[in-house]
């Protein structure tokens, strides 16, 4: 990862991390100079060498002309994790101090549309979205999670919700793809499962037929008493990125795609 991507992760913009990255090659200068070296124009290298300083991740040192140096990588780093972390519990606060007021109005003005069922399914676009709505699922999971999926390239996504869970006592099986991986997605799928191996004691077996249905399922009920699932249709001819994802929680339904997992499980995989 090049540091300035890196930077721009840990919640910098595009402007301070261009001249937080000029002072860690620089080791220390004064305004005027950062503002050439990074670039960042002269009418702004000022308010920006504040922000940088009031994030604790660059020392403003007195003098004439007063002179910048930052902070060592090390600290730097746990700093801007700290500031994260105190935004993030300040904003958890707020929620919970507007939230009986809020709620309040907003139910005074909540008007749901009657349906005679049920909405079968909602959809949600595949990607941060979809891999969003998978975590909550494997959160509320209780006894059963089931995942479908050619190389599971999205585990470091759900990791944590899948090792969670199994600490609960929820059973995890991992149905994968065997057959015509590309070399690339059978290079993933390799370090994936060392990955799975090391952190759960999840059942993981390979599917020998194509999976049409990719997705996962989490409390499936034959009695359709319960569940719910999120797939996404296989579809050569449309990027994964323009495709969507179904989510459903119609017990019946889930119970049609457990089935459907059972079924390759039973029948036509391998551990």
């Amino acid at each position: 990862m090049e540091i300035m991507e890196g930077m721009r992760k840990l919640g910098l913009s595009h402007h301070q991390a261009k001249v937080l990255l000029a002072l860690l090659r620089c080791g220390e200068a004064k305004a005027s100079d950062l503002s050439e070296l990074s670039g960042v124009p002269s009418a702004k290298i000022y308010s920006v060498l504040d922000q940088l300083v009031d994030a604790g991740v660059v020392d403003k040192k007195p003098g004439r002309p007063i002179r910048y140096k930052a902070k060592p990588p090390e600290e730097i780093f746990e700093r801007l994790k700290q500031n994260t972390k105190s935004i993030l519990e300040k904003k958890l606060r707020m929620f919970d101090e507007v939230r009986n007021e809020l709620l309040a109005g907003m139910d005074k003005i909540y008007s749901p549309r009657e349906t005679a069922s049920k909405d079968l399914v909602k959809v949600v676009r595949v990607g941060e979205a979809s891999e969003r709505e998978t975590q909550l699922m494997f959160n509320e999971a209780e006894n059963e999670i089931n995942i479908i999926s050619k190389s599971l390239e999205y585990y470091p996504k759900i990791r944590n919700e899948l090792i969670e869970a199994e600490s609960r006592g929820v059973k995890i099986k991992i149905l994968l793809l065997k057959d015509r991986l590309s070399d690339s997605s059978r290079v993933i799928q390799e370090k994936i499962l060392e990955l799975i191996r090391r952190d759960l004691k999840a059942e993981v077996k390979l599917s020998k037929t194509s999976l049409p249905l990719r997705g996962a399922i989490i409390d499936p009920s034959y009695e359709y008493k319960s569940g719910k699932a999120i797939f996404v249709v296989e579809d050569r001819n449309t990027p994964l990125y323009l495709r969507d994802a179904a989510i459903t929680n119609n017990p019946s339904l889930v119970a049609g795609i457990k089935k459907y997992f059972d079924l390759i499980w039973l029948y036509e995989s391998e551990s």
